[in-house]
C-alpha cells in the first residue's frame, strides 16, 4: 500500500510538469484519498513552477490544494471513526 501512495504522489508532481492541468487535478484528487497533504504540496509546487509576476497575488493552485486537503482529511477522519466497518 505504501508503494502505491509513493507512485501516486510522484505521478502527481510529474503531471504538474508534463501533462495538462486537468490530468494533474484528477491525479492529485485521487492521491488525496490516500495522502491528504499531497494537494497542498502539488499546488505549492505548481504555483512556484509557473509563477509570473503579472499573474496576480493569489496563489490559486495552493489555495485549491488546501481546500481539497481539508475536505480529504475530514472525509478520511469520518471514515476511520465510522461505527460501521
Amino acid at each position: 500500500m505504501n508503494i502505491r501512495n509513493g507512485i501516486l504522489t510522484i505521478a502527481s508532481f510529474v503531471s504538474a510538469i508534463l501533462f495538462p492541468w486537468p490530468l494533474t487535478i484528477v491525479l492529485t484528487f485521487v492521491t488525496s484519498f490516500f495522502e491528504p497533504l499531497v494537494p497542498v504540496a502539488v499546488g505549492l509546487f505548481a504555483d512556484t513552477l509557473y509563477y509570473a509576476p503579472s499573474s496576480g497575488s493569489w496563489p490559486i493552485a495552493t489555495l485549491s490544494g488546501l481546500a481539497v486537503s481539508i475536505i480529504a482529511a475530514l472525509v478520511r477522519y469520518q471514515l476511520q471513526t465510522s461505527p460501521m466497518r
